[in-house]
Order: C-alpha cells, then sequence, then structure tokens
C-alpha cells in the first residue's frame, strides 16, 4: 500500500540527487576562477590606482636609482616607491592619478626605445643615466615629465620623513629638550 501512496519515490529521490550535483557544479564554476587564478598582486592595497607587480618593481628601482643605497639605506629599503604609491592613490586627483599611471607607461616605453629593455632590466649605470637625462631635460607638460616628476618629489618626501632619517641621521627628538622650571630668568 506505501508504493500505492508514494508512486514517485524513486523520483524524488533521483530529483534531490541531481539538485544536489548540480549545486556542486555550480560552487566548482564559482571557484574554479579563483583556484586558477595566478595573479601576483602589489604590496600594498589600493583602491584607485591599478597597477601590476612589473609596475612595482620598476618604481622601487627608480626610487632606489634616485637615492641609491650607501652606507646609509635607500630608497627602496626604505619602501619608498610605496609610499609614492599610496599618495598618488590617496591624495591625488582623479586626473592627476591617470596621468600619473600613463606617464609611467610612457616612462617604460621611452626607456624600452632607449635601451630595448625594461628600466629594471638595465644595469645601475644605465639607469643612472637615464635619470640624469630626465633631470636634464626641460620641465614639459607630457606625462612622462609628470611621473618623473612626481616620484622623484615623493621619493625625496618619503625618505626625509621616515623613521631612519630622522632618528639616525637628522637626530630628531620627540620632544624638543629637557624641561627645566627652575632657572632665572636674565635681562636683556
Amino acid at each position: 500500500m506505501a508504493a500505492y501512496l508514494y508512486p514517485h519515490n524513486n523520483d524524488m529521490l533521483n530529483r534531490r540527487v541531481a539538485i544536489q550535483q548540480l549545486l556542486l557544479i555550480w560552487a566548482g564554476v564559482a571557484l574554479l576562477p579563483s583556484c586558477l587564478q595566478n595573479e601576483q598582486k602589489v604590496s600594498i592595497p589600493l583602491k584607485l590606482i591599478r597597477i601590476n607587480p612589473d609596475d612595482e618593481t620598476m618604481l622601487a628601482d627608480l626610487a632606489e636609482t634616485i637615492l641609491p643605497k650607501t652606507d646609509t639605506p635607500g630608497a627602496k629599503d626604505l619602501s619608498a616607491h610605496l609610499f609614492a604609491l599610496k599618495m598618488v592613490d590617496d591624495c591625488y586627483t582623479k586626473t592627476n592619478q591617470e596621468k600619473y599611471i600613463l606617464g609611467m607607461k610612457d616612462f617604460e616605453s621611452f626607456v624600452q626605445k632607449k635601451t630595448g629593455k625594461s628600466f629594471s632590466e638595465n644595469n645601475p649605470s644605465e639607469k643612472q643615466a637615464i635619470v640624469a637625462e630626465l633631470d636634464q631635460q626641460k620641465p614639459a607638460d607630457d606625462g612622462m615629465a609628470y611621473f618623473y616628476q612626481s616620484t622623484k618629489k615623493l621619493t625625496i618626501q618619503a625618505y626625509t620623513t621616515c623613521e631612519y632619517y630622522m632618528t639616525k641621521i637628522r637626530g630628531y627628538k620627540m620632544i624638543p629638550g629637557k624641561f627645566q622650571g627652575c632657572v632665572p630668568l636674565k635681562t636683556a
């Protein structure tokens, strides 16, 4: 009699199994792109500008060329390039951000035409020659000059405001001297 009351019991079971399998397939399809993605990301989260790891490496090498490592750490060691990226992302207007990113691409194209290699692939003396040439050019309104001048300014700002520079080189103290409460005043 139970078979008579539920004539489609096997159909219900097959339908449940089919729905479960379909859900598993959908979950697999949804997760597969994230599993196959082997895209490297930049070191810091950026909200408004998009760069790839090669751009970040080039920017680090440019910062290191501007302020190289000597007996003190260089700009790359102090992450001046990350400061520059964060400042561009947070503080520049949308048009200036676009101009900066386009200038970065123009800079890479300029270096590629000049040396046949990307900026990061050049040796330090070739990088110095490229930077020296850009320093000697008259200020221009093109994207490459804007990118280079902005990067140079931000690299120097990052270096001169970092903890290492302020404590080891400049001798900055949080309190500008010792408080002496009982010192007699001298008349002028």
